[in-house]
C-alpha cells in the first residue's frame, strides 16, 4: 500500500518506538510504500535535529538511514487547503498526488478528517490493525 507518514508518527518511531516504529518497519519489509514531498522531508529533519538536542540517546540513526533510503520523493503539483493548521496540508498533497491509501498520523488536525477522497487519515494503531485485517481478508481469499 502506499502511504504517507506524518511527521509525529516517524519522530516517534525513530525516538521512542512503539506503534510507529511497527509503521515504519512494514516500509522497511516492503509491505508498504512510504511517500513524502521534499516540504515533508525537511520537516522531518528540522525535527530531528531538535529532538537529538532533547534526547540524544533515543535517537535510533540506523532506522532513519534505512528508512529514507526507502522513501519515495514526488514534487506535489496538488495545492490543499483543507485543514485546521495549514502545515498538515503538505501531508494531503503528497497523498493525493502520490495516490495514496493512508496518512499515518497522530495529528488531531489530520485524524479529524477522517478522510479526503480515497485517503484513510488513521492512528499508526487504526492503521496496523487495518493491515492485519486486510491480511486475514487475503488469506481467506486465495484459501489459506
Amino acid at each position: 500500500m502506499k502511504i504517507v507518514i506524518d511527521t509525529n508518527v516517524f519522530i516517534s518511531a525513530v525516538f521512542f518506538g512503539g506503534l510507529p516504529l511497527k509503521v515504519l518497519q512494514t516500509v522497511i519489509a516492503k509491505q508498504n510504500e512510504a511517500y513524502i514531498s521534499p516540504e515533508i522531508w525537511d520537516e522531518y529533519n528540522d525535527v530531528i535535529e531538535r529532538m537529538t538536542k532533547k534526547y540524544p540517546s533515543r535517537l535510533k540513526k540506523h532506522l532513519i538511514d534505512e528508512v529514507f533510503k526507502l522513501f519515495k520523493v514526488i514534487i506535489p503539483s496538488s495545492k490543499i487547503s483543507i485543514c485546521r493548521d495549514p502545515d498538515d496540508d503538505k501531508f494531503i498533497s503528497c497523498a493525493l498526488d502520490a495516490e495514496c491509501m493512508y496518512i499515518v498520523s497522530g495529528d488531531d488536525d489530520l485524524i479529524s478528517l477522517g478522510k479526503v477522497d480515497d485517503i484513510t487519515i488513521c492512528t499508526p494503531a487504526e492503521f496496523l490493525n487495518k493491515m492485519k485485517n486486510s491480511d486475514t481478508a487475503n488469506e481467506t481469499k486465495i484459501g489459506i
